[in-house]
């Protein structure tokens, strides 16, 4: 038969009980910190990314910058739908595709470093 336990011994397990909690919540709280800044971050890629290619139809069609965002869809839409430009964009998915892919094959292979630029 177990003896029964003291205040002090009762008080004691509550108080390293009450650390732990406090710990517990401490790591909860700096892993969603942790979250929130790897969120964050990749919102500031996309955000930098999508202006990068604003910056780029900007300049390759100046007239652009008046349009109003329900006429810049519109465009967007009209010139998506050619078939010229639905070949143009499947064409350099699939080219991109194989690039990664023999990119990653001389990495597996030890024939280029794990390093690479950013566009």
């Amino acid at each position: 038969m177990t003896k029964p336990k003291t205040l002090d011994q009762l008080q004691a397990e509550k108080e390293q009980a009450e650390t732990q909690l406090a710990q517990e919540h401490h790591k909860l709280e700096r892993l969603e910190n942790r979250k929130k800044y790897l969120e964050k971050g990749e919102r500031q890629k996309r955000t930098h990314r999508l202006c990068n290619l604003g910056g780029t139809i900007e300049s390759l069609a100046p007239e652009i910058k008046d349009l109003t965002r329900t006429e810049m869809t519109e465009l967007m839409e009209y010139i998506f739908s050619l078939a010229e430009v639905q070949r143009a964009i499947r064409h350099m998915a699939i080219t991109h595709i194989s690039q990664a892919n023999r990119e990653k094959e001389l990495k597996a292979n030890g024939t280029i470093s794990s390093e690479r630029h950013a566009d």
